[in-house]
């Protein structure tokens, strides 16, 4: 086979394999979607913006928040009033944000970690966060609902993790 020959024949295999595995077929807006999706969350933590927090998390996160939330700690309010509370960014989400916040500092993922892309598929993808003083990454598990890239803080980090540093 002539040189010319190889290189085709290994360029069509090349461009088999990647329509073959859409992990690695995904376009480099995804990526900057899914990291923009992780920093606006941590952005928005870092100003206090609640409604902007809720705005950038997973349903599911929001779901655990709101039902453990109007189970244990508000009992005069109903589930719809503790889930409304958190979209506008009320008293109630300002209570549980500024305690969660009091234990994480956006910063240490911001502007203290390094930010590395992990697994992808159309719908989840991971941002391995290592901070600079950690042996272990943090691993943020992203998932793509409506179009729009969210941060899956209960199933990366759990509830049980609220009450000390990721790192």
């Amino acid at each position: 086979m002539g040189k010319k020959i190889k290189q085709r024949v290994v360029l069509v295999v090349m461009l088999l394999v990647v329509a073959a595995c859409p992990a690695l077929a995904q376009q480099p807006a995804d990526i900057d979607a899914i990291l923009q999706g992780a920093e606006s969350m941590f952005k928005a933590m870092k100003q206090k913006d609640y409604p902007g927090i809720w705005k950038y998390i997973s349903a599911r996160s929001r779901t655990t928040i709101v039902d453990t939330t109007a189970k244990g700690v508000v009992k005069s309010y109903s589930r719809e009033q503790v889930k409304t509370d958190f979209s506008i960014g009320g008293l109630i989400a300002k209570s549980y944000w500024d305690e969660y916040l009091r234990y994480f500092d956006p910063d240490t993922a911001l502007e203290q970690s390094k930010w590395e892309i992990g697994p992808v598929t159309r719908q989840q993808a991971e941002i391995v966060l290592q901070h600079r003083k950690s042996d272990h990454p943090a691993r943020l598990k992203m998932f793509n609902e409506g179009g729009q890239w969210k941060v899956g803080l209960i199933e990366s980090f759990g509830t049980e993790r609220r009450d000390r540093p990721i790192w």
